[in-house]
């Protein structure tokens, strides 16, 4: 059985007092730490957020510019493509013009050794019609 007596008090007051030094030395110390730690920790996670911000804002950003791009690059292609085709359309254009102006001409040449043909063929049948009748009467007319 525990007897109550004078030696209770001092087990009691040593014991506080070594709570105290145990307090002072060892419990506020770490308490100080782990309190540290988590404002660190608090910190570390703010400055993460904010950079994840930063971060999610430059994505978009970079979006942004790119979509901008690939909407220019259309532009610039739709431009090239019109540019090929109004200068597609002046060749036809200008070809056309020139196969007309290369039918006249030839029509011209055409027509000029036609003439020259007929007569060389109209002096050729004079010159067989006297030969003809020459034979056919037997003498020279």
């Amino acid at each position: 059985m525990i007897s109550l007596n004078a030696t209770i008090f001092v087990q009691m007051s040593l014991f506080l007092v070594l709570l105290y030094i145990l307090n002072r030395l060892m419990i506020q110390p770490l308490h100080r730490l782990i309190l540290e730690r988590e404002q660190a920790i608090k910190e570390k996670e703010r400055a993460l957020a904010f950079v994840g911000a930063e971060l999610e804002e430059m994505a978009a950003a970079y979006n942004r510019r790119l979509r901008a791009a690939e909407e220019e690059a259309q532009k610039a292609r739709a431009a090239m493509r019109a540019r090929a085709a109004e200068e597609a359309h002046r060749t036809m254009l200008t070809t056309q013009e020139e196969i007309v102006a290369l039918r006249q001409k030839v029509r011209a040449d055409v027509k000029k050794e036609l003439i020259k043909a007929r007569k060389d063929l109209k002096k050729l049948a004079q010159a067989l019609s006297y030969e003809i009748s020459a034979k056919l009467v037997g003498r020279k007319l």
